[in-house]
């Protein structure tokens, strides 16, 4: 049996992932993509499982998505201008792999 937060987990990845594609593919722009990342809210399903990611270590490739997620949310600025846009497409290999870690439903 999958965690309750399985199902809001995938589906904010795919999100990020379709919104990073849509940013390397100059189909959004950079204002664009960091409105709709923003909207994902993964510090909320943080704060919800919190208790559950510190006792099932089962859960960590969950939080790490979700880390990562709230990471990119709240330092997009720095990241891009460190690194420029194309980071979007170390971030979308990074949560496409944890994915490939997530149970299979």
């Amino acid at each position: 049996m999958v965690h309750p937060m399985h199902r809001h987990v995938v589906d904010m990845v795919h999100k990020a992932t379709e919104l990073m594609d849509s940013l390397l593919r100059a189909r959004i722009d950079l204002d664009e993509y960091s409105k709709q990342l923003g909207l994902l809210d993964a510090d909320q399903l943080l704060d919800q499982y919190r208790e559950d990611f510190r006792n099932d270590v089962s859960l960590v490739y969950y939080l790490d998505a979700l880390m990562l997620l709230s990471s990119l949310q709240h330092e997009l600025d720095f990241q891009v201008a460190e690194y420029g846009a194309n980071t979007a497409l170390e971030d979308m290999r990074n949560l496409q792999e944890l994915m490939a870690k997530f149970p299979h439903t």
